[in-house]
């Protein structure tokens, strides 16, 4: 089948997705299409995304099926690769791009493998990066807290094959517990790495698959790591939940809404989604979408009286006593 290098871009973006286990079916596939399409103009039929998959099928045996629960195509079994023929200047740059941001974000040694990788794609391909640019300007602030190496690898790899981790894992409170998981979702959130996971077992003692329930554990309070023989399939709920923001379990809070200085209006987009704004004389009145109690608390704190609660009183009543609390403890001889 002849193909031209827009068709191989496509199969390329339709690989990745079956790869990365995300069922591709028409609006999913269009909607992937679409967001590398600035001028909005793509277009893409039903008949041409079943071309892309026989063409998958006929020319490299991909192993494709369709799973009709999840209403998408699936690899059923892991590995194979499709040969490209070609990779074109934006492809190269994008994998040297990532790699640089993976030496500042992900731990070790997981972050040399992806660096070699794209050293041997840069060495077989003359193309990428301009030769005067300097990647040491692209700059991501890594993990506040380490990860040990040791740890990072075998949570690392359960993720990408679907496998049960056995773990010595330290809670806030000190508490430790041997525990075998399932690591659903693996996520870099505000700095730290965490796992969404389910608890198979805890201290030896089976939990019945009706009474698990999903947690998000962090990476560096894991003391030890060991992947197992057990197997499980990823929960596309968890996964979408993840996606959606949704790391921890604590409650949300609506329409808050908030008078603030010069000064406050500065942060106020880089830590919450805005609503709305408007004037209050030479105050800013603002209305958070949503957010997390305590992240409001410290956000008003913070902004040492630039920032005033218009709204839920009970959040306004826990940021004067958390205040009061500083003032005492600080007010101490």
């Amino acid at each position: 089948m002849a193909t031209s290098k827009y068709n191989i871009t496509r199969i390329k973006h339709l690989w990745a997705m079956l790869k990365e286990n995300r069922y591709p079916n028409f609006p999913r596939f269009l909607n992937e299409m679409k967001k590398n399409d600035i001028a909005g103009t793509y277009k893409l039929s039903a008949r041409t995304l079943q071309r892309d998959i026989a063409f998958l099928k006929s020319e490299y045996n991909a192993p494709i099926c369709y799973d009709y629960e999840r209403k998408g195509y699936y690899l059923t079994r892991s590995g194979g690769s499709v040969d490209i023929p070609f990779l074109d200047d934006n492809d190269m740059q994008a994998a040297v791009i990532g790699a640089r941001l993976a030496e500042n974000i992900m731990p070790s040694p997981v972050k040399q493998d992806v660096r070699n990788a794209v050293d041997s794609l840069l060495a077989v391909n003359n193309i990428g990066m301009d030769e005067k640019s300097t990647l040491l300007s692209l700059i991501a602030i890594g993990s506040r807290v380490s990860v040990k190496a040791e740890v990072f690898r075998p949570i690392f790899d359960a993720w990408q094959t679907h496998q049960c981790v056995k773990l010595i894992y330290e809670q806030v409170e000190g508490d430790i517990s041997e525990r075998i998981i399932e690591p659903h979702a693996l996520v870099f959130y505000e700095g730290n790495w965490y796992i969404k996971a389910i608890t198979c077992s805890q201290n030896g003692v089976s939990i019945p698959r009706g009474e698990r329930s999903v947690k998000t554990l962090a990476l560096h309070r894991i003391h030890s790591a060991e992947n197992t023989a057990g197997v499980f399939e990823p929960d596309q709920k968890i996964i979408d939940k993840v996606n959606r923001r949704e790391i921890f379990n604590f409650p949300l809070v609506k329409d808050i809404r908030l008078r603030l200085g010069q000064q406050a209006l500065k942060f106020v987009g880089e830590q919450f989604e805005i609503a709305e704004e408007g004037r209050d004389g030479e105050f800013f009145l603002v209305r958070v979408k949503e957010a997390a109690e305590y992240k409001i608390v410290n956000y008003v704190l913070a902004e040492g009286g630039d920032a005033k609660l218009l709204s839920h009183p009970e959040i306004a009543a826990e940021v004067i006593k958390r205040a009061k609390m500083v003032i005492a403890v600080q007010e101490e001889t």
